[in-house]
């Protein structure tokens, strides 16, 4: 029996195309899922494809394949020494463990060694059988094929941007073809002359085919797409929005690009029993991009037991506070890994699933739900002992109770507040794109002009957006910026037309431009009240079209206060009047903008909306 072969320069060259393929494959992980390296995949494929060439009886390969994969496991997972025998017994421990897991499909509660080992054997299988297809029978076309339809889905359902992955696999799988086919004519072909010579010239026509087609795909004018975004068509229910994709309102963590029309979505998301209505907080961004808004430096916190954890001051302090009960079950088909809180959160108990642990976002106050807590194999602590941390995978709790606190907001304190901003609040909420445009900050000098202190001018502001008549409340016939336009800019100077994304973030804009610390807010309006409990507790349906964005502004030694710039939405948040001056108080008047008496709103459509569209709009 001959143990090993030696294969040709052609096949090596085959077994090189397919390698990259599969590359192909694997590369989108990083960037939909949670996997931190692809090096060990890509190196059992590499591994794979050479074991597969120079053995010619697979049985052989399989046990140097399992040892491969226990060494990447090894080395990707464990911190002992590889020679040992503990890093095995509790490789077998924690896969025998999760067997019950596995026949229940309960994926997240699998530890990661597990899924890991898993997921190695199954790609370990996957490679061998199209090596043994693609390689050995020559059937490669199907896995050309299949690898351009695998990155056209991600391409268009996912948010991968799969172009060059399609470009690089047509030009692999072309050349991979050509190459196979003549490793099949050299074998069973009587060649005469120079058999080099003869390869070379056959492979030339199909690389110019390839370099050609490619060069004048690349370099030629391209059209835009003529039919609509397929994500908003089947979702959005999409019939030939006039201005950009239409797509349904909703609370969602992708804020990149904001703007565009949506349609109201009535879907019943969660029934809140509070003793008081208010704003149910999500989570806050700071980043703001001119087009959307991300997260800048991010600090976390893992908590294992939520229920025995307490928060406090998190948000604001100094202020009168009333305390709020409240109960949220998730009775729709959307469910979430954020927990919504009224006020400024202190307790979280009775949540269901039990197992639940928090990723807790010290600088946004968000917490991610996570399936359960998992050993941290590679971080230990002081005693060398594996440490334990939430698990990776994200858990959506069916319900839960909140203990919180809403402000009753001192108007007196926050006047006298100051600019006295800490040098970290400064330099992460005043941030702002170096292309935002000058009218923005002008705009925003204009408005406050006669404002003395930060909270005059955040009312002015305020009142401007809600009160002036010169913005509409509009959901459907809502533009969306031009290629390289400022998003607040295109609001406040162009379209006058929007939904709360486009006020609050206005809002957060030009207050930032005038030197006041800012962030952007998002979650979901108070609902519909439809009852009362024995306790007189009120009964609230939130609903997708409740899912809302409004601002919080910092004021120095009380912290962050929210504001609503949306005009048809009026925030329950309580201020007491308390001002005390010898000075008669007059309302806040919204500002003489000269020669801008008269509401210009651009192209005059809203005056045409406005007569079809009277009713004031929920959700964002």
């Amino acid at each position: 029996m001959r143990v090993w072969k030696r294969p040709s320069l052609l096949e090596w060259v085959s077994a090189l195309l397919l390698f990259l393929m599969i590359r192909e494959w694997l590369l989108p992980l990083q960037e939909l899922t949670d996997t931190g390296m692809l090096w060990p995949f890509l190196g059992i494929a590499a591994i794979v494809l050479i074991l597969d060439q120079i053995i010619p009886y697979r049985w052989l390969t399989l046990p140097i394949k399992l040892v491969v994969i226990l060494f990447l496991l090894h080395t990707t997972l464990f911190d002992t020494s590889i020679f040992g025998t503990q890093w095995l017994k509790e490789l077998a421990a924690q896969m025998l463990r999760d067997i019950p897991h596995a026949f229940q499909q309960d994926w997240g509660a699998m530890s990661p060694v597990t899924r890991n080992a898993l997921f190695d054997l199954l790609l370990t299988v996957l490679l061998s059988m199209i090596t043994y297809l693609v390689l050995e029978q020559r059937q490669g076309l199907w896995f050309v094929v299949l690898t351009e339809l695998y990155l056209a889905v991600l391409d268009t359902f996912l948010p991968y941007e799969g172009d060059g992955g399609i470009i690089r696999t047509l030009i692999y799988g072309f050349l991979l073809l050509a190459v196979s086919h003549l490793t099949t004519m050299t074998k069973h072909a009587t060649l005469a002359g120079n058999r080099s010579w003869i390869a070379l010239r056959t492979l030339i026509a199909p690389i110019l085919i390839i370099a050609v087609s490619v060069g004048i795909a690349y370099s030629a004018p391209k059209k835009d797409a003529s039919w609509p975004d397929p994500i908003a068509y089947f979702t959005g229910q999409n019939q030939g929005a006039p201005v950009g994709a239409m797509k349904k309102v909703g609370y969602d963590n992708n804020d990149e690009r904001l703007g565009g029309p949506f349609l109201q979505d009535d879907t019943l998301v969660f029934v809140g029993i509070t003793n008081e209505e208010s704003y149910w907080r999500g989570d806050s961004k700071d980043l703001y991009t001119g087009v959307g808004w991300e997260k800048g430096i991010r600090e976390y916190e893992s908590i294992l037991d939520p229920s025995k954890y307490e928060w406090k001051d998190q948000l604001f302090t100094g202020f009168e506070t009333k305390k709020v009960k409240a109960t949220l079950q998730f009775k729709g088909p959307q469910q979430f890994a954020t927990v919504f809180y009224p006020g400024q959160l202190n307790k979280v108990s009775n949540y269901r699933p039990p197992n639940a642990t928090v990723v807790y976002d010290k600088m946004n106050q968000q917490l991610e739900v996570r399936a359960g807590a998992v050993k941290l194999l590679q971080t230990t602590n002081h005693s060398n002992q594996p440490a334990t941390g939430p698990n990776t995978l994200l858990l959506k709790l069916n319900q839960y109770e909140i203990e919180a606190e809403a402000p009753i907001v001192s108007e007196k304190a926050v006047t006298e507040a100051g600019t006295e901003y800490p040098k970290e609040i400064k330099e992460r909420y005043l941030q702002l794109p170096p292309s935002l445009p000058p009218r923005v900050k002008e705009l925003a000098q204009n408005i406050t002009k006669d404002a003395k202190t930060p909270y005059e001018k955040v009312r002015a502001i305020e009142n401007y957006l809600r009160s002036s008549g010169k913005y509409k409340y509009e959901t459907k016939d809502v533009p969306v910026p031009k290629e390289g336009q400022d998003f607040v800019d295109h609001f406040l100077f162009d379209s006058y037309r929007g939904y709360c994304d486009h006020f609050s973030t206005s809002m957060a804009v030009l207050l930032r431009s005038i030197d006041i610390p800012t962030r952007w807010v998002k979650g979901f309006a108070p609902g519909e009240r439809v009852g009362q409990d024995e306790q007189g507790n009120q009964i609230m349906e939130v609903r997708n079209k409740d899912a809302h964005s409004w601002v919080e502004v910092y004021f120095p030694n009380h912290g962050w206060v929210p504001f609503e710039a949306t005009s048809t939405f009026m925030s329950p948040v309580r201020f007491k009047y308390d001002l005390q001056t010898s000075e008669p108080q007059v309302p806040l008047p919204l500002p003489d903008l000269g020669n801008v008496a008269a509401p210009d709103r651009g192209d005059g459509r809203l005056d045409d909306l406005e007569e079809g569209d009277s009713v004031s709009g929920r959700g964002r």
